[in-house]
Parts: C-alpha cells; sequence; structure tokens
C-alpha cells in the first residue's frame, strides 16, 4: 500500500497529514490489510496514495469545493465527496508506482521533508567532535547523538531524527535522513539520497537506499540503490551489485504482469519484501526483487526475482513454511519491545495462502 511507504524523512500518508493539517487518517486498501490500515469515515479528501504532495497540489487540494475531483492526465489526483465535476491539474506531479521510484525520488524528498520538519525550529547542538561543511544544514532531533563524524552537505541536509545516532568515524555525504533511534555503526560510510527507518542498524558501504523500519545492515558490505522492507536483516558482508557490466538499463520484476520489466534505471539494486533476511555473505546481482518473509544463505547469486516464503539461495528454494515465519517474527520483534500480533500474524498468512512459492 503506497501511502504507508517512506520516502524522503516521512512516509506519504504523514506528508499529507502535516501539509493538510489533518488529526486523522483513514485508509482503502484491501481486505487483509483493513485491520491495520482503518478506513476513516466521512473524509474531508480522498487523496490517491500514490502521489507525493507539493505546494502546488496541497493548494489546489485544500481549494476543491464537494464533488470536485483533480485530475493529471487522466489520473486520479484527489477529490472531496462524491465526483460530479473534474479538474484538470496542469503542474508537475511525483506517483510511486514501482518499488524502484523510491530511491529514484528520495533526494527530493528528503529536501522536501527536511523543510517541512526544520522551518523555524532549532537544531539540537552539534558536537565539536565533528567536522560539518557543505551549503546546506544539518539538523539534530531531542536526543540525538554524533561524535567524531564527518558530514558534507554540499548535496543536501542531513536529518538526524530523535535519539537515533551516528557513532565515531563515520563519513556521510548528504542528503541523508535519520528516523527515531536510528543507528550508524562505527565508521560507516553514507552516500546521499539515504533514508533510515525508525530503528534501523547501518553499516559498510550504502549509496541512495531507503530502509523501512526495524530493519538491519550492521556489518561491512554494499548496498546501493535499494528498497528494504520492515523487519528485514542483511548478513555481514554481503554486498549487492547496483550496476550491470555491461552497464546497460536494469531489468526488475513486476508482480502484476509476472515478468521482468525495464525499470528505465541504470543502477538498481536490491528490493526486499518485510520479514525478509539473508545470511553472511549474500551476494545479489542487480535489480534483484526478494520477497516477503524469505531466508537466503549460501554461496554464489539468488537468482534475481525471489517469490515470498523462499528458503534457500542459489543452489534453489523450499518453501519457508509458516510456523518457522511466525517463531523468527516473534523472537525478532520482542527485541525492539514490540509484539508480533494478530493483525500482523493475519497479513503474513493472507500472502502465505495467496503467493505460496513451489519448491
Amino acid at each position: 500500500m503506497p501511502i504507508d511507504l517512506r520516502i524522503g524523512i516521512l512516509t506519504i500518508a504523514e506528508k499529507w497529514q502535516k501539509h493538510l493539517g489533518a488529526t486523522a487518517l483513514g485508509f482503502e486498501t484491501r481486505d487483509h490489510l483493513s485491520q491495520k490500515f482503518t478506513l476513516l469515515e466521512n473524509p474531508d479528501f480522498y487523496i490517491n496514495g500514490h502521489l507525493l504532495p507539493t505546494r502546488a497540489l496541497v493548494e489546489s487540494i485544500v481549494n476543491l469545493k464537494d464533488g470536485q475531483a483533480l485530475y493529471h492526465n487522466h489520473v486520479l489526483l484527489a477529490a472531496k465527496g462524491h465526483i460530479a465535476h473534474n479538474i484538470e491539474f496542469d503542474g508537475d506531479i511525483s506517483l510511486i508506482e514501482r518499488p524502484y521510484h523510491i530511491f529514484k525520488l528520495n533526494h527530493q524528498e528528503i529536501l522536501a521533508d527536511y523543510e517541512l520538519l526544520t522551518a523555524g525550529r532549532t537544531s539540537a547542538n552539534i558536537s565539536n567532535s565533528n567536522t560539518v561543511f557543505g551549503k546546506y544544514t544539518v539538523f539534530l532531533e531531542e536526543g540525538a547523538i554524533m561524535e567524531c563524524a564527518t558530514l558534507n552537505t554540499n548535496d543536501g541536509p542531513i536529518y538526524i531524527g530523535k535519539n537515533a545516532e551516528i557513532m565515531e568515524g563515520s563519513i556521510v555525504r548528504g542528503p541523508l535522513a535519520m528516523c527515531e533511534g536510528a543507528k550508524l555503526k562505527l565508521g560507516t560510510k553514507v552516500y546521499g539520497a539515504t533514508t533510515l527507518g525508525p530503528y534501523c542498524n547501518v553499516g559498510g558501504e550504502v549509496n541512495n537506499i531507503v530502509m523501512h523500519g526495524y530493519s538491519n545492515k550492521g556489518h561491512d558490505g554494499f548496498l546501493g540503490n535499494a528498497v528494504l522492507g520492515e523487519w528485514c536483516n542483511i548478513g555481514a558482508d554481503t554486498n549487492c551489485s547496483n550496476l550491470k557490466n555491461t552497464y546497460d538499463e536494469v531489468k526488475v520484476w513486476n508482480y502484476a504482469t509476472s515478468k521482468f520489466e525495464r525499470s528505465g534505471q541504470q543502477f538498481c539494486g536490491l528490493i526486499m519484501g518485510d520479514h525478509s533476511k539473508c545470511g553472511i555473505n549474500t551476494m545479489f546481482n542487480t535489480g534483484t526483487v526478494v520477497g516477503v518473509a524469505c531466508n537466503l544463505f549460501g554461496a554464489g547469486f539468488p537468482r534475481q526475482f525471489v517469490p515470498d516464503f523462499s528458503w534457500g539461495g542459489a543452489s534453489g528454494f523450499v518453501p519457508h513454511q509458516m510456523p518457522a515465519v511466525e517463531k523468527t517474527a516473534q523472537l525478532v520483534m520482542v527485541r525492539r519491545n514490540k509484539e508480533f500480533n494478530e493483525v500482523e500474524r493475519h497479513i503474513l498468512h493472507w500472502i502465505y495462502d495467496n503467493y505460496t512459492p513451489t519448491a
């Protein structure tokens, strides 16, 4: 469901909530997600969940009258009440329609969210043990920790969220967004535009990645032009290709068509679904897509599309059985003081029942 995806600093839903000053949000989604993302009765506005806000869009939406809908080239952007009259929006828009759009548009969204979140506010103190230079600014939220790091803001700002930490020896080139509780491990190298969701841990070398909440890449190894879901773990010394040897356009798996499609991207790395893990020294080819609740390990490159609930590696897969998935999810989530509850269990069971891979 795109509207709960994180891009920039905030999720798409959080962006719209802040721009519109909304006190409550609702989600019209598929049945198996409806317990987690509930519907709001009689909302003021309906907004396309793929759509990223801009000032011009927000202004056009808040000026809608009852029965009016905002379109752009036949794409419904927003509506107020039951649609009776269409209005064309002639400005630029950005839609998240493929996973690789998340890292592709992350630079512009970090800049937009940074302005939205820090306008009129003062950063917490930056210790003089750090080296900071560049034309953009650095903003530390309450409780953020940063010592003996080097920060270059020439290409974009650096946002360090509440209780987030950049450990000693880290070298960062913005834009970078670290959400609450996120950590850069000792000596981490970060190239923009990178987003670490809440309580993510990152080490090694990363470039233009977006990690959703509670996922880890805590050790050496490279990850670039990538998107990781929640509760993922990347084993030590895992390396992920983001550029083909031929420098050709990368093809990426499309779930809707069950085929590989042209991405339009020369740089495209790993896309990994929620609750998936890989062991130490795992190698991923360019544009690899890993589904939900996979456990990958062993020598060699897994194939470039790994179906949901796969267990294995380059030598082949067997189904990752639900009891094992649940056991791991419970163990992982309790470490972060979270509960693997019936809502989360229901979602995973629905995916398992509908997308169980063959051995």
